[in-house]
Order: structure tokens, then C-alpha cells, then sequence
């Protein structure tokens, strides 16, 4: 049974997944192959009821393991079930705290909510782990203002201000920040400096006829 998985997961997407559903057809209470064939279908964007029912099944023969709870979760939210999402990311981080995908997805979802300090929360957790994860950043630079502490966002896209990678988008969001807080001379300013000069375009001649 373990080889015929090992072995499956080594084969491309479509033999792995037929793999897979052997082996789940073969030993359906084993849960791990019924994991892994969820989330290959859930990679895949195929048959999601399918594999959200697998993904139940291995979460309800896997209580304590995070992964479970975690694909269970990103199922749910391809439904459009938030609440149910939250829940299954909040399980896998109970059982191991430093699951940062499972936070990740947490926070987009409180932010999605409004929940704007949690999501605040979780984004800086995040990011504390991931300092390279601009995207996550700005996400979290959002939830502080949203949350009414334009100070700690302010200092969040002051941070990546000094990274070329990510000084441009940082500028832009610190700028309409400024605006958004009455300052707007230090948003013409910021934008003078982190946005490119508009190209002036040279005069046609006109024609001779």
C-alpha cells in the first residue's frame, strides 16, 4: 500500500492521480492516499466535491494532523464556505503553530471579514516568519490602517521603501495612505520620488501640404 503511494506520487499529475484513487479504492480507510488524491484535485481544479469528500474523510481518520485540516480548509473556501475555512485554519495552527500557509489563508480570510485587528494579527505572524513576502506586506500594512493605526502602517511601507524590489508599490500605497490622512504635501512629495517621470512627447512637424 505505501509503495503503490510512494510510487504514485512520484508519476506525472493525471498517472498519479489514477494512482491515487487505486490505492484509495484498494485501502479506503487509509487516509493518506485519500489526502493526497484531494490535494492533487484540488491543484488540478477537478472534481472539487470529490475531493472535498475525501479531504473530510482523512481529516476525520487524521484528527490531529494539521495538513488535513489545512487542504480541508482550501476546499472550503474554493466553495465559498469562509466561516467553515476559518475554522479548519484555525484547527491546523492549533495543532502546529508555525503552519504559515494555514495563517496565511487565515488572514486573507479575516481580512475578507473585516475582522481587521486579527487580520492584522495573523499578517504580522506571517510576515514575521517571511520578511520577503511583499504581497503579505502590503496586506498587513492594509489591515493596520483599516484597524486605525496609520502610524504602524505608515512604518510597514516605510520598511520596503529600501528594498528596490518592492519600493515603487510601496511608495504608491504610502502616498494615497498620506492622502487618505489629510497629509498631501508629503504625498507629492513621496510620489516625485517613487514614481517614474511621465514622458513628454515631442512635437510632430507639420505636414507640408
Amino acid at each position: 500500500m505505501m509503495l503503490e503511494l510512494v510510487v504514485a506520487l512520484a508519476l506525472c499529475a493525471d498517472d498519479s492521480l489514477q494512482a491515487l484513487d487505486r490505492a484509495v479504492a484498494a485501502r479506503p480507510s487509509d487516509p493518506l492516499p485519500r489526502l493526497e488524491a484531494a490535494q492533487r484535485r484540488l491543484q488540478l481544479g477537478e472534481e472539487l466535491d470529490r475531493a472535498l469528500f475525501d479531504a473530510d474523510a482523512a481529516r476525520a481518520l487524521l484528527p490531529e494532523n494539521p495538513r488535513a485540516h489545512f487542504v480541508f480548509g482550501q476546499l472550503l473556501e474554493e466553495r465559498g464556505e469562509r466561516a467553515e475555512a476559518r475554522t479548519a485554519y484555525q484547527t491546523a495552527l492549533l495543532l502546529r503553530d508555525d503552519y504559515d500557509d494555514a495563517r496565511f489563508r487565515l488572514a486573507g480570510l479575516l481580512f475578507q471579514e473585516q475582522q481587521w485587528a486579527d487580520a492584522a494579527s495573523a499578517y504580522g505572524r506571517y510576515v514575521k516568519a517571511h520578511p520577503e513576502a511583499s504581497g503579505a506586506r502590503l496586506q498587513l500594512a492594509a489591515a493596520l490602517e483599516k484597524q486605525g493605526d496609520s502610524k504602524a502602517a505608515e512604518r510597514e511601507l516605510k520598511a520596503m521603501l529600501s528594498d528596490p524590489k518592492t519600493h515603487e508599490v510601496a511608495g504608491r500605497r504610502l502616498a494615497e495612505l498620506y492622502e487618505r490622512t489629510g497629509r498631501e504635501r508629503d504625498a507629492k512629495r513621496l510620489r516625485s520620488q517613487v514614481e517614474p517621470p511621465k514622458r513628454k512627447l515631442r512635437d510632430l512637424n507639420r505636414s507640408a501640404r
